[in-house]
C-alpha cells in the first residue's frame, strides 16, 4: 500500500483527530444500527415491508409513515457513516508514523 506522506493532509489535522473521528463513526454506527434495529421488532419486520404496506394504503399514516421515513434515514445514514469508517481505517495506517520513525 502506498504510503500518503503527512504534508498531504490539511493543515491542523491530526492523526489523533482522525483517531477521534473514526471513535464517532463507530459510536453513530452502533446507534443508527439500534435505531433499525428497534423499527425491525416494532414492525416484525423490513422497511421495505412496511413501505410496501403504506404504498397499498394499509396501515396508520402517523406513525406508521413517520416511523418509516426516520427508518429510511438510518439506514442511508448508516451507509454513509460505515464509508466513512472504512475511509477513515484506510487513512490512518497510511498516515500513522511506522514503527521505525
Amino acid at each position: 500500500m502506498a504510503r500518503i506522506a503527512l504534508q498531504t493532509i490539511p493543515p491542523g489535522i491530526s492523526t489523533e483527530m482522525l483517531v477521534g473521528l473514526l471513535n464517532e463513526a463507530r459510536e453513530r454506527e452502533s446507534v443508527l444500527r439500534a435505531i433499525i434495529k428497534r423499527f425491525e421488532q416494532h414492525y416484525g419486520g423490513g422497511l421495505e415491508d412496511i413501505e410496501s404496506r403504506l404504498g397499498r394504503g394499509k396501515g396508520q399514516e402517523h406513525p406508521d409513515w413517520d416511523d418509516s421515513i426516520e427508518w429510511r434515514n438510518a439506514i442511508e445514514a448508516l451507509q454513509r457513516t460505515r464509508t466513512m469508517r472504512s475511509l477513515l481505517e484506510w487513512l490512518l495506517p497510511s498516515i500513522a508514523p511506522s514503527p521505525a520513525s
